[in-house]
C-alpha cells in the first residue's frame, strides 16, 4: 500500500472514558435482522473464498479441530442488516481486502434491487475481482465500482462524493491512517459510518490502533458491537468473557 505523507506522524493517544457495548446478537435484533432469520449459509459462502483462513500447522487447533477457522465472518450479518434497516444506496468502503464485506453489501443491494458501492484500495487488482465474478450473482458486481487507490488520494479527487449514506472504514490500522481516514469521513456520512477491528482492553495486536483513535472521539452516538464468532460454528470453545473484538458504529 503506498505510504501517505505526513510531515509528523500522530502517536496513539492513551486509551480512556467508557464506550456504549451491545452484543451483536442483541443489535441484529435492534435492527429487524436476527440471527434466525438470516441464511447463515449465504455469508458461509461469500466467506469461504473471501474470508476463510488456514491455522498454522504447529497450532493445537488446527492438530485437533482442523486446518481452516471463519474469522469474523459476523461482519458480514452486521453490514448486510444496516443496510437494509437504514436503506443505505450509496456505500463507501475503505479497504477491499478480499472482498468478503463488500460482497455481503452487494448481496444487501441486490435483494434490496438498488445500491451502489465505491471500494478504495490500493492493492486492489481487476483480475482478482474478475475472479470472484466467477464465483458469485454478476448483479452483485453491477453495483460495485472499484478504486485503485488510497483512502486519502481518492478523498481528495473529484470521483468523491460529498456524501455517502454509509461509510465503512477497514484500510491501514495504523493509528495515524486510521485518524485520517476518520478526519476525511467525519462529514461525509449522512446516515451511518462503521469502523472495524475495535480491541477491548488487554487485547494488542501490532500495527492495530483503531481503538486508540475510537476512543478519542467525542460523540453520542459511538456504539461498540461485540461480534461473536459462534454465531456460526466455532471451534474455539470461548466464554463470554473472552470475546475481545467488536466494530464501532456511528449514527446521525
Amino acid at each position: 500500500m503506498p505510504e501517505l505523507r505526513f510531515d509528523k506522524l500522530d502517536e496513539p493517544p492513551t486509551r480512556t472514558g467508557d464506550i456504549k457495548k451491545t452484543q451483536i446478537k442483541k443489535k441484529l435484533n435492534e435492527l429487524g435482522s436476527p440471527v434466525d432469520s438470516l441464511v447463515l449459509g449465504h455469508f458461509d459462502h461469500i466467506g469461504e473464498y473471501t474470508a476463510k483462513r488456514s491455522r498454522s500447522a504447529e497450532t493445537d487447533l488446527y492438530k485437533h479441530v482442523g486446518a481452516f477457522y471463519r474469522p469474523n465472518y459476523e461482519r458480514g450479518l452486521l453490514i448486510y442488516s444496516l443496510i437494509k434497516h437504514y436503506k443505505i444506496k450509496t456505500y463507501l468502503e475503505i479497504g477491499f481486502g478480499r472482498g468478503y464485506s463488500c460482497l455481503c453489501a452487494a448481496m444487501a443491494f441486490s435483494e434490496l434491487g438498488e445500491g451502489h458501492i465505491t471500494t478504495v484500495d490500493p492493492a486492489l487488482t481487476q483480475n482478482y475481482v474478475d475472479g470472484l465474478a466467477k464465483l458469485y450473482p454478476a448483479d452483485w458486481f453491477k453495483r460495485i465500482e472499484i478504486k485503485n487507490t488510497n483512502s486519502d488520494d481518492f478523498f481528495k479527487s473529484e470521483e468523491c462524493k460529498d456524501e455517502y449514506d454509509m461509510i465503512y472504514i477497514d484500510g491501514d490500522h495504523r493509528y495515524e491512517f486510521v485518524k485520517r481516514d476518520w478526519e476525511n469521513s467525519k462529514n461525509r456520512y449522512n446516515k451511518i459510518l462503521l469502523f472495524d477491528d475495535y480491541h477491548l482492553p488487554g487485547k494488542v495486536q501490532k500495527d492495530i490502533s483503531v481503538s486508540n483513535l475510537i476512543d478519542s472521539i467525542q460523540d453520542e452516538s459511538k456504539e461498540l458491537i461485540i461480534m461473536d464468532r459462534r454465531i456460526f460454528l466455532d471451534d474455539r470453545g470461548y466464554k463470554d468473557d473472552e470475546i475481545d473484538y467488536g466494530q464501532v458504529l456511528f449514527v446521525k
